[in-house]
Formats: C-alpha cells, sequence, structure tokens
C-alpha cells in the first residue's frame, strides 16, 4: 500500500501550484462529469511525511473504516482545497503536499520529528460522488454496515489469536486459570464469600491495570494515579448506578464474589480492540488487572452509597469555600 503511495505521488504529470502553499497533481482515471458544488463526494484518503529520500505513512482512512464521505463546498472545505477537489471525477486520484515551513508557519512549533523542507502529503481517491444528501446518508450507513462486519471477523479472529497467546502464557508459566463465559481468563487468588456477582450489583473493586510486558498504566491502589477509593462497576441496566467498564472486566467479575481477589487476563477484543487507548495501551493488546472485590451492593444500596458520595463531595466542596473566605481580608472598616 505504501508503494502505491510512492508511485502515486512520484508518476506524471508534475505538480502544479495550488493557494496557500499546496502543489497538486491529478492522475485522472475516471469518466463522467467534474464533482460539482455542493454534491458529496466518497473518497480514500492517506497521509505521510516525505523527506525526499524517505516516506513515513501517518495515517490510511482504509484501514481506520469507511471511505469518508463529506460535501464539497467553499465553506466546510477550506479554499486551497476546495480549487483541488472541484477538479476531479469519480476515480480520479489527487497527490496534494505542502511544505512544513508552510504547514507550520502560524503554530508555535512543529511535531519534534519534522523538519523544515520536507512535505506533508496527502493523498486522494474519489470512489464516488452522490449529488444529493439523501444518497450520501444511505451510502454511509451501507458503509458502516459493511465496517461493523468487518469487524465482527477481525474481532473473532483476534480473540483466538490472543486465547492461543494466553493459553500459551499460562502453560509456560504455570498458571491455572479459569475461562469466563465471553473469553476472559480469571486466575483466582484468594476467593471470596456468598453468591457469585450477576447482572443485579454493582460492585466495589480495587484495581491495577498492566500490560502483558507488566508497564501499569492504571490504579486506584497507588496514590500517584490520582485515585484511592474503591472503584463501583456497575452490572445493572441502570446507567446511573455507578461506572461502565471494558467488557473483559464484567466477564471476569461473573466468577467472583466479595472478598475475591483475582487477576483477570483479558483479550484485547473484550478490552480496547485494535483501537488501543492513548500511549499505554496498543492497539490488540491483551491487558492483566489485579482485581479486588470489597463489596457487592444491591441497586438500593448502590444507589444510597452514591447519594453518601455526592453529601460528601459537597461538604468538601463547602469546606474548602468557608476556608478560602475565612482567608479573605476584612475591608469593610476600611477607608
Amino acid at each position: 500500500m505504501l508503494l502505491g503511495v510512492v508511485i502515486l505521488t512520484s508518476c506524471n504529470p508534475a505538480y502544479k501550484k495550488g493557494k496557500d502553499g499546496l502543489e497538486y497533481k491529478i492522475i485522472s482515471s475516471g469518466n463522467g462529469p467534474k464533482i460539482q458544488y455542493g454534491q458529496y463526494m466518497q473518497l480514500n484518503f492517506s497521509t505521510y511525511y516525505n523527506t525526499g529520500t524517505k516516506d513515513s505513512l501517518l495515517n490510511d482512512s482504509r484501514t481506520q473504516g469507511p471511505p469518508v464521505i463529506e460535501a464539497l463546498d467553499s465553506v466546510s472545505t477550506p479554499i486551497a482545497y476546495f480549487e483541488i477537489l472541484r477538479q476531479l471525477r469519480k476515480g480520479d486520484s489527487v497527490a496534494i503536499r505542502i511544505l512544513t515551513d508552510s504547514a507550520y508557519k502560524n503554530a508555535p512549533q512543529m511535531p519534534p520529528f519534522f523538519k523544515k523542507r520536507h512535505y506533508l502529503v496527502t493523498t486522494l481517491k474519489i470512489v464516488n460522488i452522490f449529488t444529493t444528501k439523501e444518497q450520501a446518508d444511505s451510502a454511509r450507513e451501507a458503509s458502516m454496515a459493511e465496517q461493523i462486519k468487518k469487524d465482527s471477523v477481525a474481532s473473532i479472529a483476534q480473540l483466538a489469536k490472543d486465547d492461543k497467546t494466553l493459553q500459551d502464557y499460562f502453560a509456560k508459566n504455570n498458571i491455572k486459570a479459569v475461562k469466563a463465559p465471553q473469553g476472559t481468563y480469571v486466575q483466582i487468588l484468594q476467593p471470596g464469600t456468598g453468591a457469585n456477582i450477576d447482572t443485579s450489583v454493582v460492585v466495589k473493586t480495587l484495581y491495577t491495570g498492566k500490560t502483558m510486558d507488566g508497564k501499569v498504566f492504571d490504579s486506584n491502589t497507588d496514590p500517584s494515579k490520582g485515585r484511592t477509593e474503591a472503584l463501583p462497576v456497575n452490572m445493572t441496566n441502570n446507567p446511573a448506578l455507578g461506572q461502565n467498564v471494558i467488557t473483559g472486566w464484567k466477564d471476569g467479575l461473573t466468577l467472583l464474589n466479595k472478598g475475591a481477589k483475582a487477576k483477570f487476563y483479558i483479550p484485547s477484543s473484550l478490552a480496547y480492540g485494535a483501537k488501543g487507548a492513548g500511549q499505554d495501551i496498543a492497539p490488540n493488546s491483551i491487558l492483566v488487572f489485579d482485581i479486588e472485590v470489597t463489596d457487592v451492593l444491591t441497586k438500593e444500596q448502590a444507589m444510597a452509597d452514591m447519594e453518601a458520595q455526592q453529601q460528601k463531595m459537597r461538604a468538601m466542596q463547602q469546606h474548602y469555600m468557608d476556608s478560602m473566605s475565612k482567608r479573605q481580608p476584612d475591608t469593610s472598616n476600611k477607608r
């Protein structure tokens, strides 16, 4: 795919000058009329950083979801790009480049790995053109349905891959873990008491989350992470009763009860999937959580607990405001 991008941006015709520092070249392989003002374009795009000798792909819409559908107008489309895009037909491709100096001339600084006199290049291919909003909306819905289907197939394949990775890891490290209904593996370190957790309760938990290589990315037992109170995990269908969590947590909690301590091994498709989360959780990461169930609350108990926490918060805020007001000098008798 990257080779295709390089070919696209290096073949004839030569780049033409556009507005606002843009340069472009159109590879015309389409037919039919050019896109008109107010019509909708369905397109694939990719962007990369070009040093003159090396191309680094930054993003590609074909790996991030369905084709993008946007209206072509001079309001939502920057005028410099509008002047280029209105020359295209269905099936046409265009490469648009701009020097990093121009792209970041009004910014405080450019990203540290960018250098002056290098290029940012965007390649676009017009997949389809729609004349009405209704046509565009229908195509968008069809694309989303197709993407959901692809994501589901990919998720099933990734779950199988992660399952094999975890089973090999357990065998190598002599770990005994039980598989929860949806695929989370649970290593029970300390059994609890009472009935197993179900969808009628809210669960108070202490936890530490790690990647498979042991890097901690979140915790409510470590003050440096900013949270030290038990997390109320909402297992019910009432969104007001507590925190919603990743699927793997809810899956694993069904094997625990009050007082239990366990380690969850959560396949990526039951965590943050192909998108990952922030800098610490890469795409398709298996996650490991140390979990302690400190309490199991009924819906009524959970509601009462929330109200108590809110009252506590209000009291703390009032105390803070009172203390701040006492620090203000009294100037009422000063002239």
